[in-house]
């Protein structure tokens, strides 16, 4: 038994003497890791992060650090410093008798070199042996290092709140300057936070931490550490403790890369450099704010932008939502946020049509068609406005985002065909169900998919049919998407005629008239999306410089109140596209000479005939023209008399001379709903007409005097307007048919 004894004691005297015996270093007593800086493209500061291991910020030397922080944190944290050696009984005698009276723990009676000796060794319980290997180990540091390392150390690692780690961090963080330029009513309030920076909180407890300062203050006066005219002068001074959010740019982006940042990357670095544009930034999120605010009245509560350069891939601008700092759902990222795009995702379908071999002159059906689903049941597609428009040209039915059309397209191609391209070429990893899940929904956007994936996936239509990786880094190279190689998603001569459909206004004619958000004045491919029930509204598009998607909606997935793409997502997407084209135009897009141009008729999209009279100029891939020739006569129209002329043909001796037949008309979120109204007009021609009532969809609005006018307040629908021309005799009846979104 008692040689047991001597061995036990005999091998504590060991580890003893060998625990002060290892020497240690300042570096590998407290290794000076480092956060870094993300900064924009021109080397702004968006954001300071803290390491992944530890919550550090830049290491500065002691004297780069004002001697009025020295000072003041000596007096405030250990005031017999300069003559203890790691344990000041004093402080720990005063702090028991403390804690026994109050019958808790109230002080520690730390030293600052028991704080670095917490700090390396990581503990973060209070308990009696914690404390006393904290007592311990503070004796080895003080064995072995200067006091000046140990309040280096100290001042580099201690916590200064809102994640600023270090005293160079808190300088920047609250007063954007570096701890050598701190003045001594800075450094008084700085050195009063780190013994608990929850509640000397500058942000949050501005009075007293000033309270505290000026405690401080009187304390380093009274140790004549300060002269009256030192301590006058520095409770004068009113710090301005900048907002936390002027550092804090571009948030949804920087937490995007701050995900998949490779951490070997951040490794030794202080600084990363992004593709980011701050500028250009900051103007998106004014556009995007104004923007959701002229759509508040329509249930539109958040949105989402990104702007990406054509060749290099660069995201130049992400806005995740209308304010980041928003409680409720700001923090979410509407650009990687899974949503549902509509008619968004209709361009890579016809994309792969034409893969397939079909021609954009090929005729689809448009009709109400009901589709026979492997389980027995049927899907029947219908068009925006429950409106069909007879045989369709696949360019019209893709530029007017015709429902009908696009799902027998899907039934020829194939839903798994289609559903392999969008995930293993366009690389939408959203889409993470089998093709059976979507069914021939595929074709409308039933799936999901993010803003981001979908931009993307556009600018390999611009970029001449080459799918890429976005790039959020310029140095070094991060991870995630920057590591993607490149590949062939379609070839050039189908990404151009997308492109073509996309910039041509007159394909669109049908669904948005002749003057939308969508007709720019440069060359600009783009289309719109709207998912079920006005969940989502998508607007993507791209110049030959960038591309550009915009999404509206809110995160709830709660639905807008009839806010298609073309009202609630084009008009932001106009915007965006001008302020980045405002001072040099784009370039037109780049036809390849391979691609041929051939006349087909506009309704068969066959070769003319010579009894043809609408013949119009379509481009087609080698080897796919038409064949046949078209057998219609001038006179058989009645596939489209609805849309060439509507239902009033000019011919019953008066005519509605506004609206025209078909015409679409858009109430403009920006304007006041009191200042936009309809003119609805009747021109008499070879008759006397006394008075003309006026009938929408069946119900009289009002009968009028010359010159038969009567202006109405639009409301979204489908419209049948009825103009009855009343004479002595008889009365004329003339009818248009008009669409308001």
């Amino acid at each position: 038994m008692q040689k047991t004894i001597i061995i036990i004691f005999l091998t504590a005297v060991c580890v003893a003497v060998g625990f002060f015996v290892l020497p240690v270093s300042s570096n590998n007593t407290y290794p000076r890791f480092s956060s870094f800086r993300v900064l924009d493209r021109n080397g702004v500061l968006l954001r300071e992060v803290l390491s992944r291991d530890y919550k550090t910020s830049v290491w500065v030397p002691l004297d780069s650090i004002s001697p009025h922080v020295i000072r003041a944190t000596v007096i405030r944290e250990d005031k017999r410093f300069m003559i203890h050696h790691g344990i000041d009984l004093i402080a720990l005698t005063r702090a028991l008798a403390t804690d026994v009276v109050k019958g808790k723990t109230v002080s520690g009676g730390s030293t600052i070199t028991m704080q670095v000796a917490k700090m390396t060794l990581g503990m973060k319980n209070r308990g009696v042996w914690s404390k006393l290997l904290e007592m311990a180990y503070a004796l080895k540091l003080e064995l072995y290092l200067s006091k000046a390392q140990i309040l280096e150390i100290y001042l580099n690692r201690s916590p200064y709140g809102n994640q600023a780690y270090g005293i160079e961090a808190a300088a920047v963080c609250y007063f954007e300057k570096k701890a050598l330029q701190l003045s001594l009513g800075e450094s008084a309030l700085l050195a009063v936070i780190p013994q608990s920076p929850t509640v000397h909180n500058p942000f949050v407890n501005p009075d007293h931490v000033m309270n505290e300062r000026n405690h401080l203050l009187e304390t380093m006066l009274g140790y004549g550490v300060i002269d009256t005219l030192m301590f006058s002068v520095a409770c004068s001074e009113s710090p301005d403790i900048d907002d936390r959010r002027a550092r804090f740019y571009a948030p949804h982006f920087v937490d995007y890369i701050l995900a998949q940042l490779d951490p070997a990357v951040t490794n030794g670095r202080t600084e990363i450099m992004t593709t980011l544009d701050l500028n250009l930034q900051k103007d998106l999120e004014k556009l995007l704010a104004t923007s959701i605010n002229t759509l508040r009245n329509y249930n539109v509560t958040q949105g989402a932008a990104i702007v990406i350069k054509r060749g290099s891939g660069d995201i130049l601008a992400m806005v995740g939502s209308k304010d980041y700092f928003d409680c409720r759902d700001g923090q979410v990222n509407g650009c990687t946020a899974r949503r549902q795009p509509g008619s968004s995702i209709k361009p890579f379908l016809y994309a792969l049509g034409l893969k397939c071999g079909i021609p954009v002159s090929t005729v689809l059906p448009d009709s109400a068609i009901e589709f026979r689903l492997p389980d027995g049941t049927r899907f029947a597609p219908q068009n925006y406005g429950e409106r069909y428009h007879g045989p369709t040209r696949a360019r019209e039915a893709l530029g007017s985002s015709f429902n009908v059309p696009t799902v027998v397209l899907l039934e020829r191609i194939g839903i798994e065909r289609f559903h392999q391209y969008l995930r293993q070429t366009m690389h939408f990893t959203s889409l993470d169900r089998e093709a059976s899940h979507y069914g021939l929904a595929l074709a409308l956007g039933a799936a999901e998919a993010t803003l981001l994936e979908l931009t993307n996936g556009y600018r390999a239509f611009a970029n001449g049919g080459v799918w890429k990786g976005e790039r959020c880094f310029i140095a070094p190279a991060g991870g995630g998407q920057d590591t993607l190689p490149a590949m062939t998603a379609t070839t050039v001569d189908i990404a151009y005629i997308i492109t073509d459909i996309l910039a041509d206004n007159a394909s669109r004619l049908k669904a948005f008239g002749d003057d939308s958000p969508l007709d720019l004045p440069f060359e600009c491919a783009v289309k719109t999306g709207t998912s079920k029930n006005y969940r989502d509204n998508w607007c993507i598009g791209y110049t030959s410089g960038y591309v550009v998607g915009v999404w509206v909606g809110n995160f709830d997935g709660s639905p807008m109140h009839g806010v298609s793409g073309i009202s609630g997502t084009a008009p932001l997407f106009r915007d965006i596209m001008i302020e980045l084209h405002r001072d040099q135009l784009p370039a037109a897009f780049d036809e390849p000479p391979s691609l041929e141009h051939l006349s087909v008729c506009a309704r068969s999209g066959l070769l003319p005939s010579s009894r043809c009279d609408r013949v119009i100029d379509e481009i087609f891939i080698p080897g796919t023209q038409p064949k046949d020739t078209c057998a219609e006569s001038d006179n058989d129209r009645s596939r489209d008399i609805e849309m060439t002329t509507g239902p009033g043909n000019g011919k019953k001796g008066f005519h509605i001379v506004t609206p025209s037949a078909g015409d679409i008309f858009t109430i403009d979120p920006r304007v006041t709903y009191n200042s936009q109204a309809v003119i609805f007009k009747v021109q008499p021609d070879t008759v006397a007409i006394s008075e003309v009532t006026f009938v929408l969809n069946g119900a009289e609005l009002a009968t009028s005097k010359p010159p038969f006018e009567f202006v109405w307040k639009p409301k979204p629908g489908e419209y049948m307007l009825e103009a009855r021309g009343h004479t002595p005799d008889k009365t004329l009846i003339d009818r248009v048919s008009f669409r308001v979104f």
